[in-house]
């Protein structure tokens, strides 16, 4: 292997034992070999260390560093993508896999378009059960099991950066990190910006990550101008209970929505040089905000801070009309078309 690999795979934990030697075995299966593959665990109780140095000591591409303090997610984040040594490089969550030809099949994609700074790929989702002794169903190698699917269906293209941005809002594409692989640099420069956000309603990003990967990756696509989308799934999203996610959208639904929707628009506002049609995907995030603000206001018992009955109306007819998760008939094609009718106004 060279002394400066070309791929960097980041790999955070915190007790994630039930999963993560999976996960490391997914990215030693990749049929490009030219990488490294960094573990960080912060504090974990259970067995993850034993299991990441257990990993080190049979593949010299595999480093592993370890803290005895949990700094919250995104700051394990930050730790590994400064420690990366290769050009291109992904978060790879330690409940989650890749497929083998992940990398062979992004990195042609960025070959072939060497201005781009990230390109994508589809993913399976995939809901993980508890098995009778308490640990997950194991999928070593992976194969189809029936409960994978597919979220999304899109062909192949390369599209403009604020196309890809309205697109992981409407839920076109996948918002998972790790369905990108992005340029090392380029990251560095673009995700400290995205650690904590000023807000009125006192939540701390760094602690509970809701939209600081939406936040990073529209700024990245922005700053590309166009990439890359495959349309065949090279990632599982393994919705474990574990899940960092899956627990937020059941325990504070309106929280979550909230935060995302914010870091959107902290996102889309810092960008508004990047492209000419950002201030029709800025209105459209601000009225979201109202959304979600009422939802999570009267959940709490109190008056919305941004009561706005205009924005509560249009961000509900673009939900029904423009988002995918409402209406499964938005596709790619209906984002760009939206784009183009009201990028200009």
């Amino acid at each position: 292997m060279p002394a400066t690999p070309l791929v960097s795979l980041l790999i955070p934990t915190f007790n994630n034992g039930r999963t993560v030697a999976d996960s490391i075995a997914s990215c030693l299966n990749q049929t490009f070999r030219d990488l490294e593959i960094i573990l960080y665990d912060e504090a974990s109780q259970d067995n993850t260390r034993a299991i990441l140095q257990e990993a080190a000591s049979r593949d010299p591409r595999i480093k592993v560093m370890v803290s005895d303090s949990n700094s919250g997610p995104v700051r394990a984040w930050r730790k590994l993508l400064h420690a990366a040594s290769g050009r291109w490089s992904t978060f790879v969550w330690s409940d989650d896999l890749l497929l083998p030809d992940y990398l062979e099949r992004l990195l042609a994609v960025l070959e072939k378009n060497p201005k781009h700074l990230l390109a994508g790929c589809n993913c399976y989702i995939d809901d993980c059960e508890e098995s009778p002794a308490g640990g997950l169903i194991e999928f070593k190698p992976y194969t189809p099991t029936g409960r994978q699917r597919r979220l999304h269906e899109f062909d192949t293209l390369t599209l403009k950066g604020d196309e890809y941005a309205l697109g992981i809002l409407a839920d076109v594409f996948p918002v998972n990190q790790i369905c990108s692989l992005f340029n090392t640099q380029a990251a560095r420069e673009v995700f400290d910006h995205y650690i904590e956000f000023e807000n009125p309603y006192g939540f701390d990003f760094s602690r509970h990550a809701y939209g600081n990967d939406v936040a990073f990756l529209s700024e990245l696509g922005l700053r590309s101008g166009e990439l890359t989308e495959i349309g065949d799934p090279l990632v599982v999203v393994r919705g474990s209970p574990a899940s960092m996610t899956v627990n937020a959208r059941r325990s504070h639904r309106w929280q979550y929505w909230l935060q995302y929707i914010w870091a959107f628009r902290t996102a889309w506002t810092r960008c508004r040089h990047l492209s000419p049609r950002m201030n029709a995907l800025i209105r459209v995030a601000d009225d979201r905000v109202s959304f979600c603000d009422t939802f999570y206001s009267l959940q709490k018992g109190r008056w919305p801070r941004l009561i706005h009955p205009a924005k509560f109306m249009r961000a509900g007819w673009f939900l029904l009309r423009q988002d995918h998760r409402i209406n499964r008939g938005v596709s790619v094609a209906t984002v760009q078309a939206w784009l183009a009718r009201h990028g200009h106004g």
